[in-house]
């Protein structure tokens, strides 16, 4: 029977969305024409959906955009993605994260100093694109220790080192070390935001709590799906659902069910879905299940249902 609920004391929405979303909605209400996203204004379906329903349009591509104004999504885009929609005569609206743009700040001056960058993340994802693309001849992406190893000595060649925003800090601190074993001169940026650090650090104080943590973000989220994979190494049952729909009653049943369960949510989830899953939660307990949601520092907000 399902008994408590423990809210994670920092979740959702980051600065760098909640400005990508205001862009895009202030840009969708007074432009006129087409308006087109470029890729996902933020790795969250029902925040993708929501636009597609206001009639904002959505690329993949700046070729598959024929007029009007074009987003930028928060996870940034290489230079060439900027000239070429120039190009097309597009009008160009920048939601790029202010801490991804940090990035590119730091690449083009070292890169311009003579540096080879090496660059912590994942190759496929949209913010690791746009920061190669600002330097794609001096940058070498990585995305585990073995990739990094099998690196080149490079003795003589002045290197940086930088990191995805949304990475696993304690990963990081690995590749750092090990980097740092294999080239001694070698200088290392931490880029890894703030609230990334803060939702680590939540979930790694709320998941030896429980018996169970669901993460509520997409599939697409790599930070998501990072806080479910934290998770499940602490209490054995990290989920990454995207809505209430997903969760089981089963999960609850039975002498052997689970009776505490903490919630978190990827930086790109709005808060409406998180607001869903504890009056899903809540119903399957039958409004039994008390809820507890952090306000401060070693102060929590107890209550019985969300009435409360």
């Amino acid at each position: 029977m399902l008994r408590k609920i423990i809210l994670a004391s920092h979740h959702g929405f980051c600065m760098g969305v909640k400005r990508a979303i205001n862009i895009a909605e202030e840009t969708a209400r007074d432009m006129n024409g087409q308006v087109t996203i470029l890729n996902e204004i933020v790795h969250n379906e029902a925040v993708v959906e929501r636009f597609n329903q206001q009639g904002v349009g959505q690329a993949f591509s700046v070729d598959d955009v024929d007029g009007g104004v074009l987003i930028i999504s928060a996870h940034g885009v290489s230079p060439d993605v900027f000239e070429k929609a120039r190009r097309k005569g597009l009008k160009v609206i920048d939601a790029t994260c202010p801490l991804v743009e940090r990035i590119y700040v730091i690449i083009n001056r070292i890169v311009g100093n003579g540096f080879h960058v090496i660059h912590f993340g994942d190759p496929n994802h949209d913010e690791t694109k746009g920061i190669v693309g600002h330097a794609p001849e001096h940058i070498t992406v990585v995305s585990s220790k073995e990739e990094l190893l099998a690196l080149p000595k490079w003795r003589d060649r002045k290197l940086g080192l930088t990191v995805q925003t949304t990475a696993h800090s304690s990963e990081f601190a690995d590749i750092e070390k090990l980097a740092q074993q294999k080239w001694p001169h070698l200088e290392v940026f931490n880029t890894i935001c703030n609230a990334t650090t803060k939702r680590q650090a939540a979930i790694m104080d709320l998941a030896p709590q429980v018996d169970m943590v669901l993460v509520v973000g997409s599939q697409t989220s790599a930070n998501s799906k990072r806080l479910a994979k934290i998770s499940e190494a602490i209490c054995g049952r990290g989920i990454l659902i995207g809505s209430a729909a997903e969760i089981k009653e089963d999960w609850f049943a039975g002498k052997s069910g689970i009776e505490k369960v903490g919630i978190s949510a990827g930086a790109s989830t709005p808060e409406f879905l998180v607001e869903e899953v504890i009056e899903r939660l809540q119903a399957i307990s039958g409004g039994k299940a008390e809820v507890i949601v952090p306000q401060k520092k070693n102060r929590v907000k107890r209550a019985t249902s969300r009435a409360d």
